[in-house]
């Protein structure tokens, strides 16, 4: 079975999209200067690398280069200096972002993230944090209102929000909806790093106003136990119930992530009709070019309400996955969390040989 992983290990990078069909980019965009790309942080991909080899017939639309890397493993910034092409590592995270105009936050744990992300949003510089957003709801809400409050557009997203089958989704559901039900599935397990990909997925495609959360199924969060010792892991399941749409009965989502046979897809069930929509396009490339748009012209491409309710979401999940009942995302606190493992950390560092 191919995963998005092996897919983008194997194929690498082969253009970019969206901004660069026309093959001219906007006057704006010509007259700018290269931006420098900052990173806190080593986490599970090497999007700011990309910034350095992009396709010969694409360079004159890359508008970012790397510049700088910080981590709190001294060895884990090496790596990324050699393997991203950045210029040079800084040891402190908040020299960093003075010097970067545009900040990369891809630290594994999520329970530093808001920390790292904090003064790069104080300065009014777009941020882009990888998933998931971060650990509580309240560093949730307050990345968003300092974004707000300093004009620091931020970005948060997988790559599956932007593909050509998420607008024919859309399409499907102007002219076959309402939506009654569908099924969404990730065939990777581990449930703060592949629920986003279902979750983002779908509420690209289909819309939000979510109102509760049932989790059920196994809770995997050792990355080694799935990637090296390749044990057989089953499925987990989050049940969405949204909150009815004019007048319609509440949409009923499944989304699952597991190990099973079978690719990215979204099962959608309309009044008028049934399909399924199987991922497709140049979906290992949505990110880098949305990431290249976001930076260079300060555009958020989701909005930040779409974020703090995905976010929720998977917040939600791991409540109900520790209460054992379907949890409204109205009635989450601050205080609530995403689970942490070190695992996650420990599974990064011994991939790049830092660590055995």
């Amino acid at each position: 079975m191919e995963t998005r992983r092996s897919f983008i290990r194997k194929t690498g990078l082969a253009g970019i999209a969206g901004i660069v069909a026309a093959g001219k980019a906007p006057a704006i965009a010509e007259d700018m200067k290269m931006l420098r790309i900052g990173q806190l942080g080593l986490g599970s991909h090497s999007f700011v690398g990309r910034f350095n080899n992009p396709p010969e017939e694409y360079k004159s639309q890359v508008r970012c280069k790397p510049y700088a890397v910080w981590d709190d493993v001294p060895e884990a910034a090496e790596v990324l200096k050699k393997n991203c092409g950045f210029k040079k590592i800084i040891n402190d995270p908040v020299k960093l972002v003075k010097e970067s105009d545009v900040v990369h936050v891809e630290h594994a744990d999520t329970r530093m993230v808001f920390e790292l992300a904090q003064p790069a949003l104080e300065a009014g510089k777009p941020t882009f944090i990888n998933r998931p957003f971060t650990s509580t709801i309240a560093d949730a809400e307050e990345a968003v209102r300092l974004a707000r409050a300093y004009d620091a557009p931020i970005m948060c997203a997988s790559s599956l929000e932007f593909g050509d089958d998420v607008k024919d989704m859309q399409e499907f559901r102007k002219e076959k909806g309402p939506i009654r039900a569908y099924e969404a599935y990730c065939c990777e397990p581990h449930f703060t790093w592949h629920f986003p990909h279902v979750i983002n997925y779908a509420h690209a495609a289909l819309g939000g106003g979510i109102e509760s959360v049932y989790f059920t199924g196994e809770f995997v969060m050792d990355l080694h136990s799935w990637t090296m010792e390749n044990k057989v892991l089953g499925a987990s399941l989050c049940v969405l119930t949204y909150k009815p749409r004019n007048g319609e009965p509440p949409i009923i989502g499944m989304n699952h992530i597991g190990m099973h046979p079978g690719g990215y897809h979204i099962d959608v069930y309309a009044a008028k009709e049934h399909r399924d929509f199987p991922l497709k396009g140049n979906w290992s490339l949505n990110m880098f070019m949305k990431q290249n748009e976001f930076f260079a012209f300060r555009k958020a491409p989701r909005p930040y309400e779409a974020i703090l309710e995905q976010h929720r979401v998977l917040v939600a999940a791991n409540v109900s996955r520790l209460t054992g009942k379907a949890v409204k995302l109205d009635s989450l606190g601050g205080h609530d969390a995403l689970p942490y493992s070190d695992s996650i950390r420990r599974w990064l560092l011994r991939n790049y040989k830092i660590i055995k």
